[in-house]
């Protein structure tokens, strides 16, 4: 049976009447009785298991396009990884990926199939949860996207007690290159369920809960001109060298914002990776940074933090998830523990 007609008869299956799913009668209508569903989940992951499977194998793949880490990923040979795509392309009649010796990259097909993949494994893990008792705990998968230096949150205690709570969720988290932009890219791609990112969200496609928020100042080292100045405008600094994230960070992005609104340019002298260590470079006399004065408390007297007189500079740390998208009962399992890991001790 075709992974399409197993996604299409578990959806199906909650609101026949019928004795059977392959029932066809007319008996068979489209209803709603008090026993909407009369089969138990072990009969349901008899119907799915194989091609679920099979999905999970092309998704991981398609995301690693690399055999040996898919494998890796998942836990399997590599010969189990090979011969489940090949029975799923049999299955669909169509050539998923190209493979050489050197490379694997997705055809067009693969290429439009994906997200189709994504829907499929998100449906049988809600028809799943629609129909098994709470008693058995939450199945199927959570992809979580983190920022990198972010301790705020307490990643690995969060992941700890979500895991031992729903020890049947396959969690997993991953970070962008890209920081805030990457991640919302991966949640918009339906390749992460949910990231903590650094922006104030304003997109219709995307639902946002704030986690802490920040208002920046200027950070200047201890015998820079401007550090005996109560206040600075942004035509004060504009022609000053400064530190920060990379470009797509959420941070970077609002401090490149403002200037462009204010019709001034800026120049990155140095960029980092973590936020936390920005602060550092400061205090060595490599230039100048827009973060919130907190950040620069473990530069001691070799820092000195100045407000923005002509405009306010804030963004927020947020956890994302899709708006496009049913919310998992995993997804909401995992929002209700993060307020009891925030870290007050910590900045970011």
């Amino acid at each position: 049976m075709s992974t399409t007609r197993i996604v299409v008869l578990l959806l199906l299956s909650f609101s026949w009447s019928g004795n059977s799913p392959h029932d066809n009668s007319r008996s068979a209508r489209l209803s709603c009785p008090t026993n909407v569903f009369a089969y138990s989940i072990d009969t349901l992951d008899k119907w799915a298991a194989m091609d679920q499977k099979r999905l999970e194998y092309f998704i991981t793949l398609a995301e690693e396009l690399n055999f040996t880490r898919a494998a890796q990923r998942l836990h399997i040979t590599q010969s189990t990884l090979s011969a489940g795509i090949k029975a799923l392309e049999q299955d669909l009649r169509t050539e998923l990926l190209h493979r050489s010796t050197r490379s694997v990259e997705l055809t067009e097909t693969g290429g439009a199939f994906l997200p189709e993949a994504r829907t499929a494994i998100e449906a049988l893990d809600r028809a799943r949860a629609a129909v098994e008792p709470f008693s058995m705990g939450l199945r199927g998968s959570l992809t979580v996207g983190v920022l990198s230096g972010l301790t705020v949150i307490d990643v690995p205690a969060l992941a700890g007690e979500f895991h031992r709570r729903h020890p049947g969720v396959r969690l997993r988290t991953e970070t962008s290159q890209r920081g805030t932009s990457g991640l919302i890219g991966r949640i918009k791609e339906s390749q992460v369920d949910v990231a903590f990112v650094g922006a104030d969200i304003k997109d219709e496609h995307l639902r946002s809960r704030a986690i802490k928020r920040y208002e920046a100042q200027l950070l200047v080292p201890a015998d820079h001109p401007l550090s005996r100045r109560k206040s600075v405008r942004l035509s004060d600094v504009a022609d000053e060298s400064f530190i920060d994230m990379p470009v797509g960070f959420g941070q970077r992005q609002i401090a490149d914002d403002t200037f462009t609104r204010a019709e001034l340019s800026r120049r990155v002298l140095i960029e980092v990776s973590d936020i936390t260590t920005i602060s550092d470079y400061v205090a060595h006399g490599l230039g100048v940074a827009l973060l919130p004065p907190d950040f620069a408390a473990t530069a001691g007297d070799a820092i000195r933090t100045i407000p923005l007189a002509d405009v306010r500079l804030t963004w927020t740390l947020s956890v994302v998830a899709s708006a496009t998208r049913p919310p998992t009962r995993a997804l909401h399992a995992f929002l209700d523990l993060i307020p009891h890991h925030v870290r007050g001790d910590r900045v970011f």
